[in-house]
């Protein structure tokens, strides 16, 4: 399971979603003067706008992939960096008949980069993560309706021991990390219900095994987050 992100690197983080929202949206402001205006002329898009577009896009993926950490999950890192790959190829297959369809070829690469931004920083608990208190008190806010007999069977700890770490802490086990990871990426598409349901359900991915089945097996870790992001993905957040 990768490491953590520092504070540091949740700001820069933080900082390129901010980046690539106020770009997006103005790349949308730009394209829709832009082709308002060509409605008044020949119905072309102007050469110097695509021009210009071209140039922003090439130095934007430039920093995002600068800033990127290298914590990043590795799975993420991957995925992002593909967006990047074939985002700059939009650009540099530039169509000059049809430019817009470059526009648009990389917004949507731009886009998912966003996203994927957004779930590195949903995948990380807002606790603590070396304090067991502080992840067992955030399992219990984000997961309100779930018993503390269901949690006890998600975390592999039995009821008495999840009341005695909620009163005196300790240091957290590699399970406990995990599956506060996984709620954290969760927790915001599906109901308390749903997301320990999908603990529960048997997946071709890891072997026809459950989510549950493969916690304490640390071949799965990676899986198991990549897992999360596509329902949650799935469920639309």
């Amino acid at each position: 399971m990768p490491e953590l992100l520092s504070s540091p690197e949740r700001k820069r983080l933080v900082q390129l979603e901010d980046l690539l929202e106020e770009w997006l949206a103005q790349v949308h402001r730009d394209l829709q003067s832009a082709t308002e205006d060509s409605r008044n002329e020949d119905g072309q898009i102007d050469a110097d706008y695509i021009d210009r577009w071209a140039t922003t896009a090439q130095r934007l993926s430039s920093q995002v992939n600068k800033e990127i950490p290298p914590d990043l999950d590795p799975y993420a890192l991957s995925d992002l960096r593909g967006h990047l790959i074939e985002g700059l190829a939009a650009i540099y297959e530039l169509d000059e008949s049809r430019p817009l369809d470059s526009v648009d070829n990389f917004m949507v690469h731009a886009e998912a980069v966003r996203h994927i931004i957004r779930d590195a920083l949903d995948g990380q608990p807002d606790a603590d993560e070396s304090d067991a208190k502080a992840l067992v008190s955030s399992l219990s806010t984000q997961l309100p309706r779930v018993s503390r007999k269901e949690l006890s069977k998600l975390i592999g700890l039995s009821e008495r021991q999840i009341q005695r770490i909620a009163k005196d802490g300790g240091r957290p086990s590699r399970r406990l990390q995990l599956v506060s990871r996984l709620v954290a990426l969760l927790w915001r598409a599906w109901t308390p219900e749903g997301v320990v349901a999908w603990f529960y359900r048997e997946r071709p991915d890891f072997d026809g095994h459950a989510p549950v089945d493969v916690l304490d097996d640390a071949a799965y870790e990676s899986a198991l987050m990549l897992a999360a992001r596509r329902g949650r993905a799935q469920h639309g957040s």
